[in-house]
């Protein structure tokens, strides 16, 4: 099995330009994912809190950094998350223009960035069967679901439109303002099936997704079917009919697919 990329589209709050989008995402798909233990794609997501400082390059840096400095998902630990993301903070706090910030922006900046992470890898399985297998970690309210057999078999970290909130778990930029944020890092992981939907998506699409799956219907269905002129009319329709909070709005689908139904060429975002 291998991977096919569907979807990558973003839409920044309604009446914001392109400029102020405080979400970010990146994929990077080997040609051979999972072939003889090598070749692994990996997908982040992260959704910046508005009311902090710099939020939109925090969570720019994030993402980058879970793709381009591999976090070990396998053996990770409170001391090993915090090592990981030391590099990312100096490099928030290098990209902020402290000598130009007035003394009232300065204070919030010091108090650091806030974002949501989920990160997503797919690679070999450990026990080197050839299969395919997942592994994700959540900081927030930015989800992963996994649509199986025309159903949804999978939503993590969430699972009801319900728990969403104004009050979701946060990484900070500032290590002395993060609290406890071990208590909000969520960790999930399974195999692969030919036919699987993997769709990550930010708060505002997460929730609507999950809404539309209680009421019976299929959200992944509707999903696939926009091209990249119609996700940004289909997402104002459905703000204007308060079916999606006005928010910054991301979506990213993967399929999983037999070889020989996808041509060999690299996926979109790979470096």
């Amino acid at each position: 099995m291998t991977l096919r990329p569907r979807t990558e589209f973003w839409l920044p709050k309604a009446g914001n330009d392109p400029e102020e989008y405080e979400d970010a995402f990146r994929v990077v798909c080997p040609q051979r994912v999972g072939e003889s233990g090598s070749g692994v794609a990996r997908i982040a997501v992260s959704d910046g809190a508005s009311e902090s400082a710099f939020a939109r390059e925090w969570a720019n840096i994030l993402t980058d950094a879970f793709v381009d400095r591999p976090l070990d998902l396998y053996g990770l630990t409170e001391d090993s998350l915090n090592v990981w993301l030391l590099s990312a903070r100096e490099q928030w706090h290098g990209c902020v223009p402290w000598d130009r910030l007035p003394w009232h922006g300065e204070a919030k900046a010091r108090a650091g960035a806030f974002a949501t992470l989920l990160g997503l890898t797919i690679g070999a399985a450990p026990d080197r069967s050839g299969r395919l297998y997942w592994k994700a970690l959540a900081v927030g309210d930015s989800c992963l679901f996994i649509v199986r057999d025309d159903r949804l078999w999978l939503s993590f970290p969430l699972e009801d439109a319900a728990q969403f909130d104004n009050t979701p778990a946060l990484v900070c930029s500032n290590p002395d303002n993060a609290g406890d944020m071990w208590k909000g890092v969520r960790q999930d992981s399974g195999e692969c099936a030919a036919g699987d939907l993997v769709i990550l998506a930010t708060d505002a699409l997460a929730c609507w997704l999950l809404a539309q799956n209680a009421a019976g219907e299929k959200p992944w269905e509707t999903l696939l079917a926009l091209d990249a002129a119609e996700w940004d009319v289909w997402i104002e329709e459905q703000r204007r009919e308060r079916l999606i909070r006005n928010d910054d709005t991301t979506l990213v689908i993967i399929e999983v697919v037999q070889d020989s139904e996808v041509k060999r060429e690299p996926c979109p975002g790979q470096a």
